[in-house]
C-alpha cells in the first residue's frame, strides 16, 4: 500500500518538499523537512531517510518508518527512530550499478551527506551536455511506497519554483500566453548524468573519482570547457583527479591565463609528469608563465631527459618569437633513408610528432639541407632515398628570433602551413606550425 495521500500526483520536487511539517502518530511535531538522505550508489537514488530539524539540531528518520507522506504534512511512526546527525549511515550492500555520483562515496566514506547539500543550487556537471549548469530544484517520482530522484531541474521554471514564484508566475504567462511552452516544458537533466562538484564545506564528505566512462571518455576540448566554468574550488577538485596524459591534453585545450593556474597549484612532481605527456612548445610555454622557483622545482622533477632538454632550450627564448612558438617535436631524417625507413620511423614516433605531413632531412650535423611533403614521398617505389626527391632549393625558413607578426606574415606569403626554425648556422632548431599561431592571431595571447 502507497504511504502517498495523492498517489496520482506521480512527480515530486525538492523545493515544494522542503519545510513540510513532520509529526508523529499523535500528532506531535517534530520538526520541518530540510532535505533527503539518498542511496548515490544508484543509477535513480532511492531515498532512504528525511532530514529535519528540531531546536537547531538536525535528525533523520528513516523513509521505512514513514506512514503518510504529503507536502503538507508527513506522518511517521511513534516508535521510529530519530538519529541525531547532519549525514546517514552508507549502505553496506554490495552494488551492481554504480553511476557518476556514486563514484564520489566509493572508498573510506562511511556517510552519506544529504541530497540538496550536495546538488540543490550548486554548479554539477553535466557529462551529457558537456556543460557546467547550476541546480535549482531537484525532481523524484513515486515508485510504489518510495521516492527516486530522476532529475536535476536547470531552467527558469525551476528557478521560479525554487524562489517560490511558480504559481504567480503560472498565472501571469498562462494570461497572457496560456500557449507558452513555459507552462508545459522544464529543463531537465537526467541523474544518470549528473556529476556534482562538492564545495569546501563537504569536501571531506565527498571522494570524487573521475574513473567512471562518461567522465573519462570526455574530449579534452569538452573537459577544458567544464574547467573554465568552474570556480576555483570546482576546478581544482576535477583537474586533480585526471591522470597525467588527461590532464597534459586537457590543459593544452584551456585558456592561456588558466593553464599556469591550474599547474601552479599542483605537486611538483605531478606538474612535472603533466609537463613530460605535452607537447614541449605548449609546456614551455606554460613554464615561462609559471617562472621562479616553483617552475624550477617543476623542471627539477622532469625525468625524461630528452623531454628536459628540448624544454630547457625552448625556455631560451621569448614567448612571442618563433623560438617561442617552435616545436621541437618534428620529422626529420636522413638524406640515405628510404622511403620504408621513414615510414616505420613514422609508425613508431607518430604519437610524439607534431606533424607527419612535414619531413626535414637534416646532415650529420643536424643542418638543414632539405624537405618533402608525405605525400611525395608515398607515391615513390619502396627502395627510393629521400635525398633523391627533396626540395634543396629556395627552403623558407625563419630564425628564432623572429616576432610571432613577422612569422605570421611570412607564412601567409608563401602559403605555409609548416615552417621550420634555423639558426644562423643552418641548423635546425624546431618547426611551427599555422596553429602554433592562431592565440596570438585571435588575440588570446
Amino acid at each position: 500500500m502507497s504511504i502517498f495521500k495523492n498517489f496520482y500526483d506521480i512527480q515530486i520536487h525538492f523545493s515544494n518538499a522542503l519545510g513540510t511539517k513532520i509529526v508523529n502518530e499523535d500528532g506531535v511535531k517534530l520538526g520541518k523537512l530540510c532535505d533527503f538522505f539518498v542511496d548515490y550508489e544508484e543509477v535513480y537514488p532511492l531515498v532512504l531517510a528525511v532530514q529535519f530539524k528540531r531546536s537547531g539540531q538536525s535528525f533523520y528518520i528513516s523513509w521505512n518508518d514513514i506512514i503518510e507522506y504529503s507536502h503538507k504534512k508527513i506522518i511517521v511512526k511513534n516508535n521510529s527512530f530519530h538519529g541525531r546527525s547532519r549525514t546517514y549511515p552508507k549502505a553496506t550492500t554490495n552494488k551492481v550499478i554504480t553511476p557518476i555520483l556514486a563514484n564520489q562515496f566509493i572508498g573510506d566514506t562511511v556517510e552519506y551527506p544529504p541530497l540538496g547539500k550536495i546538488v540543490l543550487d550548486r554548479q554539477i556537471v553535466d557529462t551529457a551536455g558537456k556543460k557546467v549548469v547550476r541546480v535549482n530544484d531537484i525532481q523524484m517520482i513515486k515508485a510504489g511506497s518510495n521516492l527516486r530522484v530522476t532529475h536535476a531541474a536547470i531552467g527558469l521554471r525551476s528557478m521560479m519554483r525554487r524562489l517560490g514564484y511558480e504559481p504567480a508566475i503560472d498565472k501571469i504567462v498562462g494570461m497572457v500566453r496560456p500557449k507558452s511552452k513555459y507552462l508545459s516544458s522544464e529543463t531537465l537533466i537526467n541523474w544518470k548524468y549528473v556529476h556534482a562538484i562538492p564545495n569546501k564545506s563537504i569536501q571531506s564528505s565527498v571522494k570524487l573519482n573521475l574513473s567512471n566512462e562518461d567522465i573519462k571518455e570526455l574530449h579534452p576540448a569538452d573537459l577544458a570547457d567544464i574547467l573554465e566554468d568552474l570556480d576555483s574550488h570546482g576546478r581544482e577538485i576535477i583537474f586533480n583527479n585526471l591522470d597525467a596524459k588527461t590532464a597534459a591534453e586537457t590543459l593544452s585545450e584551456v585558456d592561456d591565463e588558466l593553464q599556469a593556474t591550474l599547474l601552479k597549484n599542483e605537486d611538483p612532481e605531478r606538474a612535472a609528469d603533466i609537463i613530460e605527456e605535452m607537447d614541449t612548445d605548449d609546456a614551455a610555454d606554460i613554464l615561462n608563465e609559471i617562472g621562479g622557483q616553483r617552475a624550477e622545482d617543476i623542471i627539477s622533477r622532469i625525468e625524461d631527459d630528452e623531454i628536459l632538454e628540448e624544454i630547457q632550450e625552448l625556455l631560451v627564448y621569448q614567448e612571442n618569437t618563433a623560438g617561442g612558438l617552435m616545436s621541437t617535436e618534428y620529422l626529420y631524417v636522413n638524406k640515405n633513408d628510404t622511403k620504408v625507413d621513414i615510414l616505420e620511423k613514422i609508425q613508431e614516433e607518430h604519437e610524439d610528432l607534431e606533424t607527419v605531413y612535414a619531413i626535414y632531412v637534416v646532415d650529420s650535423d643536424h643542418k638543414l639541407i632539405g624537405h618533402c611533403s608525405l605525400r611525395q614521398l608515398i607515391t615513390q617505389k619502396e627502395n627510393i632515398q629521400v635525398g633523391e626527391i627533396m626540395n634543396t632549393k629556395d627552403i623558407k625558413t625563419l630564425k628564432p628570433d623572429a616576432h610571432w607578426k613577422e612569422v605570421a606574415s611570412f607564412m601567409s606569403k608563401y602559403n605555409l602551413i609548416y615552417t621550420p626554425v634555423i639558426d644562423e648556422s643552418n641548423e635546425l632548431l624546431g618547426m611551427i606550425s599555422i596553429d602554433d599561431l592562431l592565440p596570438w592571431l585571435l588575440n588570446e595571447r
